[in-house]
C-alpha cells in the first residue's frame, strides 16, 4: 500500500477567475464563492489542471500512453495493477475510480480579497477582430493565497521497493510544480500561479520539499528500470 498527503499553498500573483457558471444582474460571468461569500477554487478544477500537466509530462518523458477515455477497446475496463500508465494509475479511468483525493482552495488567513469587473468582447480568433453585440462583464479576484490538500492511497504502482519513491507520485509533484496558470481565461493571461509544496508525507514519513527535490534525479534515472521489472 502507497500513501501519499500533501499540503500546498497556490500563490495567485495578478488577476484569477473561477468560473460558477452563473451571472448576475450586472455582471455576465460570476466568480465561484464559498459560503463565507470568498473566492476559491474547486477541487475538480485544480485537479484537471494538475492531470493535464501529468500527461504532458508523461509523454516528455516517454512513460506509456494512457488511455483514452472515449475508446471502446476494452483497455480502460481493466484493474489498476494492469494499467501500464502512471496517469492511469493515479487518476484512475473511466471505468477504474482514482483513490487520489483534491480539496477545495480557500484562502488562508488573510485579508478578503478583493474583486472586479471588467468589460469584455467575444473575439473571432481567427480574424483577430471583436465580434458586433458580443460585449460582457467578467469579474475577477485579486492576487491571494490559497491552500489546499491532496491525500492519495494506492495499492498497486511501478517501483523499485519500499523506500523508493512510486513513478506515479514522482510524476504527480513535478506536475504540481509545473502548474503556471489556473483557473479561466488562462489564454488572455489571467491567472498566473505558482504552487508551492509545504509539506509532503509518504507513507507516515514526512519530506521536506527540499528532500523530495534532491532525489527526484535519482528516482527519475531508475524509472527505466522500474517499467523493465514490472512488465511495461
Amino acid at each position: 500500500m502507497h500513501q501519499i498527503s500533501i499540503d500546498l499553498e497556490i500563490i495567485l500573483s495578478g488577476k484569477w477567475h473561477s468560473g460558477s457558471g452563473e451571472g448576475g444582474f450586472l455582471t455576465d460571468r460570476l466568480i465561484r464563492r464559498d459560503s463565507r461569500n470568498r473566492p476559491y477554487v474547486p477541487a475538480s478544477t485544480l485537479r484537471g489542471v494538475v492531470r493535464e500537466q501529468c500527461e504532458r509530462l508523461s509523454r516528455t518523458l516517454e512513460l506509456p500512453k494512457c488511455s483514452d477515455p472515449h475508446s471502446r477497446d476494452g483497455k480502460c475496463h481493466q484493474p489498476v495493477s494492469h494499467l501500464r500508465s502512471p496517469v492511469d494509475q493515479l487518476f484512475g479511468t473511466k471505468y477504474t475510480p482514482s483513490t487520489l483525493f483534491f480539496q477545495d482552495a480557500k484562502l488562508q488567513e488573510q485579508p478578503l480579497v478583493s474583486t472586479m469587473t471588467i468589460n469584455r468582447t467575444a473575439m473571432y480568433r481567427a480574424l483577430g477582430t471583436g465580434r458586433d453585440k458580443h460585449l460582457f462583464q467578467t469579474e475577477y479576484a485579486n492576487s491571494a493565497v490559497l491552500g489546499t490538500k491532496i491525500r492519495g492511497w494506492h495499492e498497486d504502482l511501478a517501483t523499485l521497493d519500499e523506500e523508493s519513491l512510486p513513478v506515479g507520485y514522482v510524476l504527480l509533484l513535478l506536475g504540481l510544480q509545473s502548474v503556471d496558470r489556473l483557473g479561466g481565461d488562462k489564454s488572455t493571461g489571467k491567472g498566473s500561479c505558482e504552487l508551492q509544496v509545504n509539506n509532503v508525507v509518504y507513507n507516515q514519513q514526512t519530506w521536506s520539499w527540499e528532500e523530495w527535490t534532491s532525489n527526484i534525479q535519482d528516482n527519475l534515472e531508475l524509472w527505466d528500470d522500474i517499467l523493465e521489472m514490472e512488465g511495461i
